[in-house]
């Protein structure tokens, strides 16, 4: 069962292994894959859309969530995470307006496909199916939040935890390092934010071989587990000895950002009715008409001519 409150939202062991995508047949592996990859999509377009930390690390703290209620077969991750750095972005203070999300996912696909860049025609077809499903999933987000979009990150608590335990200036960096890869992980929906906050710092205090106070134990004046630290160390070594993560096309209705236009609006243009249109034989069939009731006037007026002058002559 996920429990959703305002600061929490939580999953057992029992839900990751259970989840959405696992039901529809995707692999853990798989999984894993696709949720490294949207929170690497959230990170640089965050870089270029100039966005605040804070807004991408909500960004991935809201990817996470929405694919523990929905699964991948269904959803596209690149639509859901450019969807969770639009809403991320108003959540924060710092909102961007749908055309330069979209363009920025558009131009990163490229790259990241090896396309040509082409430029996002705004006033296209394509264009507009874009933003519309933008909003469309960002409603999805929010239905599946309960509009609870509330985040909290473990970085507030790392100075305080460091200032505590009075530990080297050098370590609070390589903990804030830390605590930022943590959110491309399932750490966010597994455990509170004070318990991530101890993982990353006894890692990093780890790493620097730097002591910390173990008779009593520092963790318990933070409200942690020895075995929340281990899993925290756990989780971030095994992302670290992970390859780079690309994208797995198992989505039915997947989302692209570089069709093209023309490819895009020709598919898109609505099947005239049938009349509305007229066939070449009826418009040769129009014609003929035309060009007899022409050549009919232009006789009736030569014969007008000629009576005039036949009565002037009299």
């Amino acid at each position: 069962m996920i429990f959703t409150a305002i600061d929490t939202f939580y999953l057992t062991d029992e839900d990751l292994l259970n989840s959405p995508s696992r039901k529809d047949g995707v692999d853990e592996e798989a999984e894993t894959t696709l949720r490294i990859y949207g929170c690497d999509l959230i990170l640089e377009s965050g870089i270029l859309l100039k966005l605040p930390q804070a807004v991408m690390a909500s960004g991935q703290v809201l990817f996470h969530r929405f694919y523990c209620k929905k699964s991948f077969a269904h959803f596209d991750v690149k639509r859901v995470a450019a969807s969770c750095v639009w809403l991320a972005s108003k959540l924060e203070d710092s909102p961007r307006k749908a055309r330069q999300v979209l363009i920025v996912f558009h131009r990163m696909e490229c790259r990241r496909e090896n396309l040509p860049v082409e430029h996002l025609e705004l006033f296209s077809k394509k264009y507009s199916e874009l933003k519309m499903d933008l909003i469309r999933t960002e409603r999805h987000l929010l239905k599946e939040m309960g509009f609870i979009c509330h985040v909290e990150h473990p970085h507030k608590f790392i100075s305080i935890y460091l200032a505590t335990l009075a530990t080297p200036a050098g370590l609070r960096q390589e903990a804030w390092n830390l605590a930022n890869d943590s959110l491309r992980t399932t750490l966010c929906v597994r455990f509170k934010s004070e318990v991530v906050a101890c993982g990353v710092v006894y890692a990093a205090a780890r790493r620097f071989q730097v002591p910390l106070p173990e008779n009593p134990p520092w963790w318990k004046a933070f409200d942690a587990e020895k075995s929340g630290l281990d899993e925290v160390c756990r989780v971030l070594a095994h992302l670290y000895s992970r390859p780079k993560a690309n994208y797995i096309p198992i989505c039915r209705d997947a989302v692209s950002f570089t069709s093209s236009n023309k490819t895009w609006d020709s598919q898109s243009q609505p099947i005239p009715k049938e009349g509305s249109v007229s066939t070449p034989s009826e418009n040769n069939d129009a014609v003929v008409p035309r060009t007899a009731s022409a050549a009919a006037n232009a006789e009736s007026a030569g014969s007008k001519e000629t009576r005039a002058k036949q009565a002037l002559e009299r």
